[in-house]
């Protein structure tokens, strides 16, 4: 225990004179295998890159959490890895760290090497035989990830019938759009035209529909055609 303190100490005190060149916090993810296992941040440094994550236990009873030795970092495009440096504040497999109640979390910090700057998006994963972890297609460009958080609010507005509420967050997902958009922006505009059309506001949604015709997504017809199908093209 206090070898680990150690090393935890020595690397928080590494981390702490180095300047993180790049820092995203709470990247949005596209496909988690562990809904109770969270990225809080991802560092990026000259020689290194610094993943803390943190884990709840969901049990109502017992539960317990570990790490493989064998974690790497993928770059979606290239498929090339990254393999794990060290992990602190976690036990490694088969040494487990055992949960005292449901609720608890567990913080810990996982470390690779130098990541290209470039970088847009990464998988996380363990591999192992079992009940391994993975994060695929994590977001890394702070854009994205703000307009993802508002896209998610808007429909939650939406889903609570606070209708303007969500116009203003969808609205705001498709002021600007990055060069390499999601899937949230397209759903955005088709959102806000059909939330006008249901209002009988066809002044506001065939404004909507031509901002989504003339927009530079690169998925535009598949929404189009979805609300051709669904309300029509406004009119």
């Amino acid at each position: 225990m206090a070898k680990q303190l150690l090393i935890l100490l020595c690397i928080t005190y590494t981390l702490g004179v180095a300047q993180a060149q790049r820092v995203v916090l709470n990247p949005s993810v596209a496909e988690v295998s562990h809904p109770e296992l969270v990225i809080d941040k991802i560092s990026f440094y000259a020689d290194s890159a610094v993943v803390n994550l943190t884990v709840e236990n969901k049990l109502d009873k017992g539960g317990w959490f570990c790490a493989d030795k064998n974690i790497y970092i993928e770059n979606p495009q290239t498929r090339q890895r990254f393999a794990l440096k060290k992990s602190v504040g976690i036990p490694t497999c088969p040494n487990n760290h055992s949960f005292s109640r449901k609720g608890e979390k567990l913080s810990f910090t996982l470390v690779f090497p130098y990541l290209p700057a470039d970088l847009r998006t990464l998988n996380l994963v363990e591999d192992c035989n079992k009940s391994c972890f993975s994060f695929r297609g994590v977001i890394l460009d702070d854009k994205l990830n703000a307009d993802i958080r508002t896209f998610n609010q808007g429909m939650e507005y939406y889903t609570s019938n606070k209708t303007d509420k969500a116009i203003e967050c969808f609205a705001r997902v498709v002021e600007a759009i990055p060069a390499y958009p999601t899937h949230v922006y397209g759903y955005a505009y088709y959102h806000l035209v059909v939330i006008y059309q249901t209002q009988n506001n066809n002044e506001k949604a065939k404004f909507w529909f031509a901002n989504l015709e003339r927009s530079p997504l690169p998925d535009k017809q598949y929404f189009i055609d979805e609300i051709k199908r669904n309300k029509g093209i406004p009119k």
